[in-house]
């Protein structure tokens, strides 16, 4: 069975769970934050030498970072298919992630610190909104390639599951879709409405 090291609250972690539940695959999780120790194992510092999660085992497999962890699952448990089946339409799906994780996901990741790790009295306000207005801006990007197909790339794909976790800590973070991204918005809730979005919670 797959080990993922993983913690609650990551969403990096919750992207591979997406794709898990997708797959219908069984895993172990192992959250690193209920066991410190774990970190310290050979077999963590294996699978991950950043000390990041996520990051897997699957035999002899060791691997980190969640995109590398996706492709490869999707390449080892084809049905259903997360990639489109052209190499072309691989390629726009590995351009996509790479392009929204450099100008929404990091922005969320340095919210989430600043909203959520730090005390609120150290929590910088306009650096906040700064961020906001980077990520909604960059948002404007998902309302347009949704504006005439159901999922990022058309059919769901690894696109959709690496997006999907950060997009749901909006709440947290003060974000709200705005009401004049309609498409984005209806493509966010059939993200919802798909059983892996529950089960990555857990």
């Amino acid at each position: 069975m797959i080990k993922l090291f993983c913690f609650p609250r990551s969403g990096n972690s919750r992207e591979v769970k997406i794709v898990l539940a997708e797959k219908n695959v069984s895993y172990e999780p192992i959250d690193i934050h209920a066991d410190k120790e774990i970190t310290q194992s050979p077999e963590f510092k294996k699978a991950s030498p950043k000390g990041t999660v996520p990051a897997i085992i699957d035999g002899g497999v060791y691997l980190s970072e969640a995109f590398l962890i996706n492709q490869y699952l999707d390449g080892k448990y084809p049905n259903p298919p997360l990639m489109p089946p052209t190499k072309e339409g691989k390629e726009e799906v590995v351009r996509l992630v790479e392009t929204l994780d450099r100008v929404m996901v990091r922005n969320i990741g340095l919210l989430v610190i600043e909203c959520l790790l730090k005390p609120k009295a150290e929590q910088r306000e306009d650096f906040k909104e700064k961020k906001r207005a980077e990520v909604l801006k960059a948002f404007e990007e998902i309302d347009r390639l949704v504006q005439s197909k159901p999922y990022l790339c058309g059919e769901y794909s690894l696109a959709d599951a690496a997006v999907t976790p950060h997009v749901a800590a909006f709440p947290l973070l003060g974000l709200r879709i705005p009401e004049n991204l309609k498409n984005a918005a209806a493509w966010f809730e059939r993200i919802k409405a798909r059983p892996s979005f529950e089960q990555s919670l857990h």
